[in-house]
């Protein structure tokens, strides 16, 4: 096993769920404790979990599922991506008559949407668990935990920060928040099928 790889597959794997995260703690800035550690719980949960199912499934369903993976990930992203588009339209609609423009443009975040947040940017990690087929379980169950505890580590950073600059931000958090899902999503298709 070589650490350097590892750390480099967990910086990649990460990167997702950290653009999501920074995304959350800027549509939602005044979360709760809680919940800011409830969103890189659930990512790095995912990011664990999907290449240990990866791993067991192994190499006879490997084909069958590469094809589409990619375009799972990018369809609940691009729901994802709509809904926050939408609903930045309505707010947008919504604070016009108000002479203050002051508004809540992005709505909180549900235990569903997060949930829905991890299962997209996490589902692709199920080729991980392919990739390391060649390791004997407790080697390949410390790298998927390694995978888990960076992107947990690196999701919390990065939604704190996110909910740091959400006020300066929060008039336009829908359309990113929209903009960024749809991305993460196109990236992880057009990553898939190249």
């Amino acid at each position: 096993m070589n650490f350097i790889d590892v750390a480099l597959v967990s910086l990649s794997m990460s990167a997702d769920s950290m653009t999501v995260g920074a995304t959350d703690g800027i549509c939602e800035p005044n979360m709760s404790k809680v919940k800011l550690f409830l969103i890189p719980t659930t990512f790095g949960f995912f990011q664990f979990t999907m290449p240990v199912i990866g791993y067991f499934i192994g190499y006879s369903w490997k084909n069958q599922l590469e094809a589409y993976i990619p375009w799972i990930a990018f369809a609940l992203l691009t729901l994802l991506s709509l809904k926050s588009i939408i609903e930045w339209i309505k707010e947008r609609k919504e604070t016009k008559n108000n002479p203050d423009g002051v508004g809540e443009v992005c709505k909180r975040l549900t235990p569903l949407e997060i949930l829905t947040q991890g299962i997209a940017t996490s589902i692709d990690a199920l080729c991980i668990g392919f990739v390391y087929l060649d390791q004997s379980i407790p080697d390949a169950m410390l790298i998927f935990g390694i995978i888990g505890i960076s992107t947990f580590c690196l999701s919390l950073l990065t939604t704190f920060l996110g909910k740091k600059i959400g006020n300066k931000l929060i008039k336009w958090a829908g359309l990113v928040a929209g903009i960024v899902f749809f991305a993460t999503g196109l990236k992880i298709l057009l990553e898939g099928i190249l």
